[in-house]
């Protein structure tokens, strides 16, 4: 059970209440550290006057990432700023979170007890070592900065995570996120969702300090140049690179450098979000090769003059559709359904109306998971049935023979095809319109599990798409054929 306050702090003597709820100098409160700690230049710096360290003015975003390379600072720059919020607004409940309890143990509480120690700031519970220190604070759960002691929570992700989440019912007014990009989403959803809530006076406000792992959610929120624009009000970055750290010596960096290859010294020393390919299962994926953008995006556009290939995952949550077009060799993919919490008939409707407003192509080439051929006890239509059916306002306008069934009767191996699907990347026979944001998440963050499989745990709103996909790639060039199940009394052949 997590620890909850049963008691308010004192009331925060740096508040003035008037009309413009103005605050005093904090540097006139707080000498040691507002006046004595100076970041390093370069990314700490950008990302601490970002997160607005030295004053509790309201932001206008929410939250601030740096995310940053192996020792460049951005750990100490968290425990920096969440000392100050502590000083600041003393009432306000505050949090410290790492992905997992090792983390938060071993480094994130380390670096808190040494910034402490540091500018003469009392932290409890306290212990003579700075390691066993932070140790007592990760098992309690909690911690008291300064000297009218701000209650801080001390928690780490799997908190937020599954069906009992024991951090739910946090209220809290800051939190610092350490090493959130190996956390799962959920958890920081869930800490979103209580930010900004309960006794103080400081906005709600979040940062997240951390080396960057491929283009996970982070990436998606903090990173993307082409995130909405609310995406971009509410999230902002700074690149912290470990050779900025002006306290770390040349012999360090350059054992960095000799033991990374070129694409993980630029995640984990220049702290860039990378593609890395370990682990990925469509690691030929490129997206400055494979999405193409602005004036080039345009050659992906819809077509009504060329036949229209769909292709189909059947999934409840989500369930997903992508719209493709051959023009030559190439695979155009252009269009995407994906809908939570939805089922066939809605999928379906959507498409038809999409099709209906853009124009009808000359047919329609219908690719897509054979397992839905299937029937139910529960149900006598299969997946297809009900794709078909949802498809008659179509028929009705060309007849009969104008969907053309192209999926098969059993699906490809997975590994042949994920194989069709990375041999057609490293032709360059797969181009992607950049408004399919939710299929390149899949084709840049799906792995394999511990068993060769493709990993559908860690997030289950992934590989539906990449599956779909798979499905009408591996159909146009498979890169093995699949060897039919031969008919009782008959041998089989090769399946072309």
């Amino acid at each position: 059970m997590l620890f909850s306050p049963n008691k308010l702090n004192p009331k925060n003597s740096l508040r003035i209440r008037n009309s413009t709820r103005s605050r005093v100098s904090a540097k006139s409160k707080f000498p040691t550290i507002f006046d004595d700690f100076s970041p390093n230049p370069g990314g700490q710096t950008e990302f601490l006057e970002l997160a607005g360290w030295a004053n509790s003015n309201p932001l206008e975003h929410r939250w601030t990432a740096a995310i940053g390379g192996i020792n460049s600072g951005k750990s100490f720059a968290g425990a920096i700023w969440s000392v100050t919020r502590a000083l600041l607004d003393p009432e306000a409940r505050g949090m410290i979170t790492a992905n997992d309890y090792g983390q938060l143990s071993r480094a994130s509480l380390v670096t808190l007890v040494e910034v402490c120690r540091m500018f003469s700031i009392p932290l409890e519970p306290y212990r003579e070592s700075i390691e066993d220190q932070a140790l007592a604070i990760a098992n309690c759960q909690r911690c008291y900065i300064g000297s009218q002691k701000a209650f801080v929570y001390v928690i780490s992700a799997n908190n937020f995570t599954g069906k009992t989440q024991a951090g739910r019912g946090l209220q809290i007014r800051w939190v610092w996120a350490d090493e959130y990009a190996y956390a799962p989403e959920q958890a920081f959803l869930t800490i979103d969702g209580r930010l900004g809530r309960g006794p103080g006076e400081l906005k709600g406000q979040g940062i997240v300090t951390t080396s960057p792992a491929g283009y996970n959610y982070l990436y998606w929120k903090f990173g993307d140049p082409t995130r909405t624009e609310n995406l971009q009000e509410l999230y902002k970055m700074a690149t912290l690179s470990s050779l900025e750290n002006i306290h770390s010596g040349a012999d360090y960096v350059q054992s960095l450098k000799a033991n990374y290859t070129d694409e993980l010294y630029l995640q984990e020393i220049e702290g860039k979000f990378i593609n890395t390919s370990i682990g990925l299962v469509y690691k030929y994926f490129s997206r400055s090769i494979h999405v193409l953008n602005g004036e080039d995006a345009k050659i992906l556009d819809y077509e009504r003059s060329l036949p229209l290939m769909l292709t189909f995952d059947f999934n409840h949550s989500p369930i997903v559709c992508l719209a493709a077009q051959k023009r030559g060799k190439e695979i155009h993919f252009f269009k995407e359904w994906s809908i939570m919490d939805s089922d066939i008939w809605e999928l379906t409707d959507k498409i038809v109306d999409w099709v209906q407003s853009e124009g009808l192509p000359p047919e329609i080439q219908i690719f897509g998971d054979a397992t839905g051929r299937a029937r139910t006890a529960a149900s006598r239509l299969s997946s297809w049935d009900i794709v078909f059916q949802g498809f008659n306002p179509l028929l009705s306008e060309r007849g009969g023979g104008y969907l053309v069934k192209k999926f098969a009767d059993i699906n490809p191996n997975v590994i042949n095809r994920v194989h069709s699907f990375n041999q057609c990347f490293q032709k360059k026979l797969i181009y992607v319109h950049p408004s399919c944001k939710n299929f390149i998440k899949d084709l840049e963050q799906v792995t394999w599990d511990d068993n060769n499989n493709i990993n559908k745990k860690i997030n289950p709103q992934l590989s539906h798409l990449s599956d779909a996909a798979g499905y009408l790639v591996h159909c146009i060039y498979p890169f093995k054929p699949e060897l039919a199940i031969p008919k009782k009394g008959k041998l089989s052949g090769i399946a072309g």
